[in-house]
């Protein structure tokens, strides 16, 4: 087992969980192993495929033989006649007391029960390791996400804080034209509630970003104490460095000729929104491409190779029903005094004999209880079938809404991005009109509204794009071994 050790000193946190894990410079890789080694919900996972293992080997030892130990010592006011049971001569002796002394060893040689019983502990070892592996997959979905929800709220709290320099920056200008007679306390007012209600805005954002700061360490299993001492190790949502998004990405800025990094003209705005309809069905993934992350899907998703099982494990149930019409045969060996009988002979002084034989045990009638547990055993079998039925309906479900998603995000990243380009141009062309005196300070006060207004949209499409793509591996599976 790992050692987990909290050391604090300065400042600075480090955890130690098989390898130093810094929380001052804590990176998605890092989050994730911390996530695995300390997450309650994943040890808990990890115990039970323990117990399903030892359950298996349980079954396996109900067929190999147990050898028992057995000894009494009788005493008796009167003396008793003891059945010397391999004496020819002496076959009853008087004593007042009587001795038994026997080692047995039992071997079954044919049982429904241990036989269905093996199969299906070993299925449901199988089945305890995929929904492991599901726990897994599912937390390392829960920790990408709170782990850039984190980001995505920083990167909110620095809009909000640039937003508010830019428009107390109008309101020097606004306090400067009333000083000098250009303005009224009106307008200036009107600018101080601008700056008042962004003032708002940034604290309503701190505090979202407290709680998401809060759930993410409560997602990776840690003491709660340690949140102030978490450093992520990036600012930024890095899109571009996973190379099917970057993929997809440049896909679609040549087949819509839509680059987010240059003035589109009017027309090309235009002939856009014209293909805007276009996008009610996919048009980056191909339907080859859905088919190819649905068998993905098939091979490696868990939770539907724990479905599978189960069909596996009610047919061994229902295996074991149909034995019951079957008899039970076990063998014996005995090695003891007087074969399990009270003999005259003290401890120490009896003689030792074998015995060896088979015991059957036959049910030929039980008003029909075994015809009524086997239509149960028939019915459970047919329950799992459609649970895996369900499941694989579920997560084809799943796979197309997460490609869907995972457009539209691409789509919508590349409009907001395209947005803030034009939006911080607008600002810079407003902010030079205003030191000339050419707009009045309300016009740059949209403008500015206006680039954090994109700035918002592209972060919150940047972390929905992100989002969407570890939702798509969720789906698929690609983060648990083959099955």
């Amino acid at each position: 087992m790992k050692i987990f050790v909290v050391w604090l000193s300065l400042g600075a946190a480090t955890l130690l969980t098989g390898e130093e894990i810094a929380l001052n410079r804590l990176s998605l890789s890092d989050a994730e192993t911390l996530a695995l080694d300390c997450n309650k919900q994943f040890l808990i996972a990890k115990e039970g495929t323990l117990q399903a293992l030892e359950r298996k080997l349980q079954a396996v030892s109900r067929w190999l033989p147990s050898i028992h130990y057995s000894a009494e010592l009788r005493g008796t006011q009167k003396k008793e006649d003891f059945f010397n049971l391999y004496s020819a001569t002496k076959p009853f002796i008087p004593s007042h007391t009587g001795y038994s002394s026997l080692f047995q060893l039992d071997q079954p040689l044919f049982s429904t029960d241990l036989i269905f019983g093996l199969k299906s502990k070993a299925l449901e070892a199988e089945s305890y390791r995929c929904q492991q592996a599901n726990t897994k997959n599912e937390l390392l979905l829960a920790v990408r996400q709170s782990y850039y929800a984190v980001v995505s709220l920083d990167i909110s709290l620095q809009i909000q804080r640039v937003n508010i320099d830019y428009l107390s920056y109008a309101l020097n200008q606004e306090q400067g034209k009333l000083d000098a007679g250009n303005s009224t306390p009106y307008e200036v007012n009107q600018s101080k509630v601008v700056v008042a209600n962004a003032i708002s805005s940034y604290y309503t954002t701190l505090r979202d970003l407290k709680n998401a700061r809060n759930a993410f360490v409560l997602t990776l299993g840690i003491d709660p104490l340690l949140e102030p001492k978490i450093q992520l190790s990036t600012a930024t949502i890095p899109l571009l460095s996973i190379p099917e998004i970057a993929r997809k990405l440049h896909e679609l800025e040549i087949k819509y000729s839509y680059p987010s990094d240059t003035f589109p003209t009017t027309e090309e705005m235009l002939a856009h929104i014209d293909r805007i309809e276009a996008l009610r069905e996919l048009t980056v993934f191909s339907e080859k491409e859905v088919q190819q992350y649905l068998d993905l899907a098939i091979s490696l998703r868990p939770d539907l190779h724990t479905q599978k099982l189960q069909i596996g494990v009610a047919e061994q149930n229902l295996h074991a029903k149909q034995g019951h019409y079957l008899p039970k045969i076990t063998g014996y060996i005995r090695f003891g005094y007087n074969d399990n009988q009270l003999g005259p002979q003290s401890f120490g002084s009896e003689a030792y004999h074998w015995v060896g034989g088979m015991n059957l045990s036959w049910n030929l009638f039980d008003s029909f209880l075994r015809e009524h547990e086997v239509r149960e055993a028939k019915s459970m079998k047919q329950s799992s079938r459609i649970s895996y039925e369900k499941e694989f309906q579920k997560i084809e479900v799943e796979i197309r809404n997460g490609l869907y998603q995972l457009e539209e995000t691409m789509l919508a990243y590349l409009s907001s991005s395209q947005g803030v380009f034009l939006a911080e141009q607008a600002r810079l062309q407003a902010q030079e009109k205003l030191e000339f005196g050419r707009i009045a300070p309300l016009e740059y006060r949209d403008s500015v509204n206006l680039l954090a207004i994109a700035r918002n949209q592209l972060n919150r499409a940047s972390f929905e794009l992100i989002a969407a793509y570890y939702q798509l591996r969720y789906a698929i599976g690609l983060d648990t071994e083959e099955l």
